[in-house]
């Protein structure tokens, strides 16, 4: 199974879906600089693997993550300032703890956070960072930044009110309020509840990664910029996916397979 640098994350592919895991279960995947590092290893390592066509993203053990490691956040506060590690950008972030939330919008296909137990401060943010949210019922979200002083800084300040609303956001935010899975769903931070959230996560992607590469990827893109861009944008954007895919090769192959898959049925 390869493993990123540092070892804290690990990952797998299988029949086209990836599973990324924060390989830190004794800690409750909480995060360090490492931690972060590895995040953007393996995000770049599948954003280049042509043979991926979903991806999932968990922790191992009972926790998807309980957010910054207590050491890390002694490090940051004794240095102030100077200890925001910021470089040069990938995609639209610069800091590396941002990187390590951005980095799953740069994989051109779906990628699924599947969230068991806590998923806590900066571990929420990077479940926030995936495409679709799959969640155990009892998981617990929070993004708890306000208690100590500063604002969710992993792109969460950005990524979150494009789920729930400026106003829900800013509540969740400016309280540090911890809500369930339930809650999570109803609000839409979630979009689906399952007892075990990997499996189920897994399955998914399994679904998605049967289906045509190319249009996984336009749709991926075209909704990304539903909210980047103006609206003809968008637009012409559909038209320009919609010349590439009609009558390509893949294009063919699905059409053939659908339609036998049709005719097997009557």
């Amino acid at each position: 199974m390869p493993h990123a640098a540092h070892r804290t994350v690990v990952w797998e592919t299988r029949d086209g879906v990836a599973h990324v895991e924060i390989d830190r279960a004794e800690k409750l995947n909480s995060l360090t600089h490492e931690v972060f590092e590895d995040l953007v290893e393996a995000g770049l390592t599948l954003a280049e693997d042509p043979e991926v066509r979903a991806v999932v993203l968990s922790g191992r053990g009972r926790a998807f993550s309980a957010g910054l490691d207590l050491s890390e956040m002694a490090r940051i506060a004794e240095a102030g300032a100077g200890g925001v590690d910021v470089g040069d950008r990938l995609g639209a972030a610069r800091a590396l703890a941002q990187k390590a939330v951005h980095v799953w919008s740069l994989v051109e296909v779906p990628v699924i956070a599947a969230v068991l137990g806590p998923a806590l401060g900066g571990g929420m943010q990077i479940a926030l960072g995936a495409d679709i949210r799959v969640a155990a019922p009892d998981s617990q979200f929070s993004l708890m930044e306000i208690k100590w002083g500063i604002i969710p800084d992993m792109c969460g300040t950005q990524l979150l009110p494009r789920l729930v609303g400026p106003g829900m956001a800013k509540k969740l935010i400016v309280t540090g309020e911890a809500i369930g899975g339930v809650e999570a769903q109803r609000i839409g931070l979630v979009e689906e509840l399952a007892d075990d959230p990997v499996t189920r996560a897994l399955e998914l992607a399994a679904e998605i990664a049967a289906k045509s590469r190319t249009s996984l990827v336009w749709s991926k893109r075209l909704v990304d910029l539903s909210y980047a861009e103006p609206l003809e944008v968008g637009l012409d954007a559909e038209q320009e996916a919609l010349s590439e895919l009609l009558g390509s090769d893949e294009q063919r192959r699905v059409v053939e397979s659908r339609l036998a898959e049709l005719r097997a049925r009557r």
